[in-house]
Protein backbone atom coordinates (compact mmCIF):
# COMPACT_ATOMS: atom_id res chain seq x y z
CA UNK A 1 0.00 0.00 0.00
CA UNK A 2 1.97 2.96 -1.63
CA UNK A 3 0.38 6.03 0.71
CA UNK A 4 2.96 8.07 1.79
CA UNK A 5 3.23 11.26 0.84
CA UNK A 6 5.94 13.71 1.30
CA UNK A 7 4.41 15.93 2.86
CA UNK A 8 2.91 14.75 6.03
CA UNK A 9 5.18 12.79 8.67
CA UNK A 10 4.81 9.59 9.49
CA UNK A 11 3.12 9.85 12.69
CA UNK A 12 0.49 11.74 10.76
CA UNK A 13 -0.05 8.84 8.40
CA UNK A 14 -0.48 7.04 10.96
CA UNK A 15 -3.58 8.79 12.24
CA UNK A 16 -4.92 9.87 8.39
CA UNK A 17 -5.00 5.36 8.15
CA UNK A 18 -6.95 5.33 11.33
CA UNK A 19 -9.36 8.05 10.19
CA UNK A 20 -9.92 5.93 6.72
CA UNK A 21 -10.49 2.76 8.89
CA UNK A 22 -12.80 4.67 10.85
CA UNK A 23 -14.51 5.45 7.80
CA UNK A 24 -15.05 2.30 6.56
CA UNK A 25 -15.47 0.31 9.86
CA UNK A 26 -17.84 3.23 11.60
CA UNK A 27 -19.78 3.25 8.56
CA UNK A 28 -19.88 6.96 8.94
CA UNK A 29 -23.63 8.92 9.04
CA UNK A 30 -22.54 12.16 8.16
CA UNK A 31 -19.40 13.95 6.60
CA UNK A 32 -19.16 17.95 7.14
CA UNK A 33 -16.72 19.24 5.08
CA UNK A 34 -15.91 22.57 2.93
CA UNK A 35 -17.71 23.17 -0.13
CA UNK A 36 -15.09 22.68 -2.91
CA UNK A 37 -15.19 19.20 -1.50
CA UNK A 38 -18.37 17.65 -2.00
CA UNK A 39 -17.68 16.55 -5.49
CA UNK A 40 -14.57 14.69 -4.40
CA UNK A 41 -16.45 13.56 -1.52
CA UNK A 42 -19.07 12.00 -3.28
CA UNK A 43 -16.60 10.68 -5.82
CA UNK A 44 -14.98 8.74 -3.32
CA UNK A 45 -18.12 7.03 -1.86
CA UNK A 46 -18.98 5.92 -5.05
CA UNK A 47 -15.33 4.36 -5.86
CA UNK A 48 -15.42 2.65 -2.24
CA UNK A 49 -18.88 1.43 -3.17
CA UNK A 50 -17.71 -0.16 -6.70
CA UNK A 51 -14.88 -1.74 -4.81
CA UNK A 52 -16.91 -3.18 -2.51
CA UNK A 53 -20.61 -2.88 -3.18
CA UNK A 54 -21.24 -5.51 0.30
CA UNK A 55 -19.87 -3.09 2.48
CA UNK A 56 -22.74 0.02 2.55
CA UNK A 57 -21.37 3.10 2.99
CA UNK A 58 -23.53 5.80 2.68
CA UNK A 59 -22.81 9.11 4.40
CA UNK A 60 -24.93 12.18 4.50
CA UNK A 61 -22.49 14.59 3.02
CA UNK A 62 -23.18 18.02 4.31
CA UNK A 63 -21.25 21.47 2.87
CA UNK A 64 -19.72 24.24 4.72
CA UNK A 65 -18.95 27.38 3.97
CA UNK A 66 -17.66 28.30 7.38
CA UNK A 67 -15.94 25.11 8.17
CA UNK A 68 -11.89 24.81 7.41
CA UNK A 69 -12.06 20.85 8.65
CA UNK A 70 -13.31 17.64 7.25
CA UNK A 71 -15.38 15.66 9.90
CA UNK A 72 -16.69 12.49 10.18
CA UNK A 73 -19.28 11.50 12.39
CA UNK A 74 -21.28 8.50 13.67
CA UNK A 75 -24.66 8.82 14.58
CA UNK A 76 -24.20 12.31 16.18
CA UNK A 77 -20.82 11.69 17.55
CA UNK A 78 -17.57 13.04 15.64
CA UNK A 79 -15.27 10.18 15.18
CA UNK A 80 -12.49 11.86 13.02
CA UNK A 81 -11.41 15.48 12.31
CA UNK A 82 -8.90 16.66 9.88
CA UNK A 83 -7.23 20.01 10.18
CA UNK A 84 -8.84 22.55 12.43
CA UNK A 85 -7.61 23.33 16.01
CA UNK A 86 -7.08 20.77 18.23
CA UNK A 87 -10.61 19.35 19.36
CA UNK A 88 -11.04 19.19 23.18
CA UNK A 89 -12.11 15.29 22.89
CA UNK A 90 -9.87 12.15 22.27
CA UNK A 91 -11.30 11.74 18.69
CA UNK A 92 -9.06 10.73 15.53
CA UNK A 93 -7.70 14.06 14.36
CA UNK A 94 -4.90 14.86 12.29
CA UNK A 95 -3.50 18.53 12.33
CA UNK A 96 -2.49 20.19 9.03
CA UNK A 97 -3.23 21.34 5.98
CA UNK A 98 -6.77 19.85 5.13
CA UNK A 99 -6.06 19.77 1.36
CA UNK A 100 -3.17 17.88 1.65
CA UNK A 101 -4.78 15.54 4.44
CA UNK A 102 -7.88 14.55 2.33
CA UNK A 103 -5.76 13.47 -0.56
CA UNK A 104 -3.56 10.95 1.88
CA UNK A 105 -7.23 9.76 3.68
CA UNK A 106 -8.43 9.16 0.26
CA UNK A 107 -5.20 7.24 -0.66
CA UNK A 108 -5.50 5.25 2.31
CA UNK A 109 -9.58 5.03 2.10
CA UNK A 110 -9.51 2.99 -1.30
CA UNK A 111 -6.68 1.18 -0.83
CA UNK A 112 -7.87 -0.55 2.34
CA UNK A 113 -10.72 -0.89 0.73
CA UNK A 114 -9.23 -2.28 -2.07
CA UNK A 115 -7.45 -5.05 0.28
CA UNK A 116 -10.91 -5.87 1.95
CA UNK A 117 -10.77 -4.12 4.99
CA UNK A 118 -12.58 -4.06 7.12
CA UNK A 119 -13.74 -7.58 6.34
CA UNK A 120 -10.16 -8.82 6.28
CA UNK A 121 -7.42 -10.46 8.27
CA UNK A 122 -5.00 -7.97 9.38
CA UNK A 123 -5.18 -5.77 5.99
CA UNK A 124 -5.72 -3.01 7.91
CA UNK A 125 -1.88 -2.20 8.81
CA UNK A 126 0.10 -3.69 11.50
CA UNK A 127 -1.45 -1.48 14.05
CA UNK A 128 -5.38 -1.94 12.51
CA UNK A 129 -5.59 -4.43 15.84
CA UNK A 130 -4.57 -2.41 18.73
CA UNK A 131 -6.85 0.04 20.53
CA UNK A 132 -6.46 3.50 18.94
CA UNK A 133 -4.58 5.00 21.87
CA UNK A 134 -5.21 9.36 20.40
CA UNK A 135 -3.59 10.92 23.53
CA UNK A 136 -0.28 8.59 22.39
CA UNK A 137 -0.36 10.28 18.36
CA UNK A 138 -1.19 14.01 19.45
CA UNK A 139 1.70 13.77 21.81
CA UNK A 140 4.14 11.82 18.78
CA UNK A 141 2.95 14.48 16.52
CA UNK A 142 4.42 16.97 19.29
CA UNK A 143 0.64 18.34 19.52
CA UNK A 144 0.15 17.91 23.20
Amino acid sequence: MDTQSSKVDANKQLSIREAARRLLRFKASKIILPENYSEEAEGLILELLDIQPGNIIDPEIVMSNELETIELFDSENKIVQLGGSEPEDYICWVPGDIHVLWNDFCKYAIALSDAGYPGCLNCGGRDAGEEWDEMKRRSEMKII
